[in-house]
C-alpha cells in the first residue's frame, strides 16, 4: 500500500519516539522501569530509538516514489 499520509504519519511517529528516547536516556521520563532511582534508562532509550528507527523505514516503503 502505498500512500504519502501514511509516510508521513510514520514520520511523525518516528519523531515522538525519538524525543521520548531523549527523555529517557536524560533521566526526565520514569515510566515502567524497574528501577525509579536510577539517572538514565538507556534500554528504554535503545528500544525507542530502534522503533523510531523502524518507523522511518516504514515511511520509506509506504511512500510513492517518483517516475
Amino acid at each position: 500500500m502505498k500512500s504519502t499520509p501514511l509516510a508521513i504519519g510514520f514520520a511523525i511517529l518516528a519523531v515522538v519516539f525519538f524525543v521520548i528516547a531523549a527523555l529517557y536516556e536524560f533521566g526526565v521520563l520514569q515510566i515502567l522501569v524497574t528501577d525509579s532511582r536510577a539517572a538514565h534508562h538507556t534500554t528504554h532509550a535503545i528500544l525507542f530509538s530502534v522503533l523510531a528507527i523502524a518507523s522511518l523505514i516504514a515511511a520509506n516503503f509506504t511512500r510513492e516514489k517518483a517516475v
